[in-house]
């Protein structure tokens, strides 16, 4: 379990000086690296063999917004380990309580090929605090009816990570950026929840389609190179007009 002070920057927020979701997922980002690296599982220890996390599920709820200038507490743990899934909780915590909470699911896979690598056959053991708590649910899948298409997005070198694709937080400004009418001036995202179905990498270009209906957005992205699925994602929005 790990802990560490943060400060909202000026990049991090939207006009309205609201914290964006994807600022909250790369400090969620680091800290578990932090937390890795404290069990002996650095990032180029695991590379050395072959090893690294990939994310698979992602949801984030604001109990309330996060603004500019705030210093919160932002804390993590790697709380279960199911057959071949991580569950890693997180909480972002101010002097008057939970800001924010954060569900995400992870794997371990082979780096060149992708392939699945059991908790089980890594050479150091993976500390859970299996706490008695209650994720965020995620689904299995998020409903496609009634989507459209409205755009596409070409991957480019600067949203790349270590990883060589297209980096988990930037899934969450492509989403934001689909959503129909938000600006970043009034709304706010409530919440979000991504499933990552296929990587991105370089080149790469996603067709974006989304739908709206009983107050929630949902956009889907899909690689054009060679067709597979990218992402799922289903956002609400707080302090929006109906049907907006």
């Amino acid at each position: 379990m790990l802990e560490k002070k943060i400060r909202i920057n000026s990049y991090d927020v939207y006009p309205n000086s609201i914290m964006k979701p994807s600022a909250l997922m790369r400090h969620m980002q680091q800290i578990a690296r932090e937390d890795c690296d404290g069990m002996g599982a650095t990032y180029d220890y695991m590379r050395s063999l072959n090893t690294v996390f990939v994310l698979t599920k992602l949801a984030i709820e604001f109990v309330r917004p996060v603004k500019d200038g705030e210093e919160l507490t932002l804390k993590t743990y790697n709380n279960t380990i199911t057959g071949i899934i991580f569950d890693r909780e997180y909480e972002l915590v101010s002097d008057s309580g939970v800001a924010a909470r954060a569900t995400t699911l992870w794997t371990l896979v082979r780096y060149d090929t992708r392939s699945l690598v059991r908790p089980s056959s890594f050479p150091v053991p993976f500390e859970t605090v299996n706490l008695d708590i209650k994720p965020i649910d995620m689904p299995r899948r998020i409903g496609a009816e009634g989507i459209k298409t409205v755009g596409t997005h070409t991957v480019r070198t600067s949203e790349l990570d270590e990883n060589n694709h297209l980096n988990n937080c930037i899934y969450a400004d492509i989403a934001l950026d689909s959503v129909k009418d938000f600006d970043g001036l009034g709304s706010w995202p409530k919440s979000i929840k991504l499933i990552f179905r296929h990587e991105a990498r370089r080149g790469d270009e996603l067709e974006i389609s989304a739908s709206f209906e009983d107050g929630v957005h949902r956009v889907f992205a899909k690689n054009l190179n060679g067709g597979a699925a990218c992402f799922e994602t289903e956002i609400r929005l707080a302090g929006a007009p109906d049907g907006e």
